[in-house]
């Protein structure tokens, strides 16, 4: 097992990737995700929950261009226009991480509810790794 990182999402994007229906997910590049990393997805509003989690594939950086080339080949598995869209006019090199064994928990665990354990918790924008693993 690699490190753990935590990452924000919208909800119906959490929920491809926890119904297997997203084998890859698309990121603006702010640091690496490694083979064997342990995603915690935190779905953003409405939900403000962690939902569930997957173990990270095979990540590489890509430009815009050849993300949408891909799609369009079919060689990134339930990435769509949609993504992409959401992705259109970002500068910096996009993530591409291959999403596997993907695992919803058994109940959403609140915002509120992290915070009482972890005072001043903030979810990240995108993705962060965290230090020091999860206990």
């Amino acid at each position: 097992m690699g490190g753990y990182v935590l990452m924000s999402i919208k909800p119906g994007f959490a929920e491809e990737i926890l119904s297997g229906l997203k084998k890859y997910e698309l990121r603006s590049f702010i640091g690496g995700i490694g083979s064997g990393d342990l995603v915690v997805l935190y779905a953003s509003s409405p939900l403000k929950a962690i939902v569930g989690k997957f173990v990270a594939g095979r990540s590489w950086t890509t430009s815009f261009s050849d993300a949408v080339r891909l799609v369009r080949e079919g060689v990134l598995e339930g990435v769509t226009k949609r993504d992409l869209e959401f992705m259109a006019g970002r500068k910096r090199r996009l993530l591409v991480i291959e999403v596997l064994n993907p695992a919803r928990f058994p109940r959403p665990v609140s915002l509120s509810e992290v915070r009482r354990h972890v005072p001043g918790f903030r979810p990240p924008m995108s993705y962060y790794k965290v230090r020091g693993g999860l206990r």
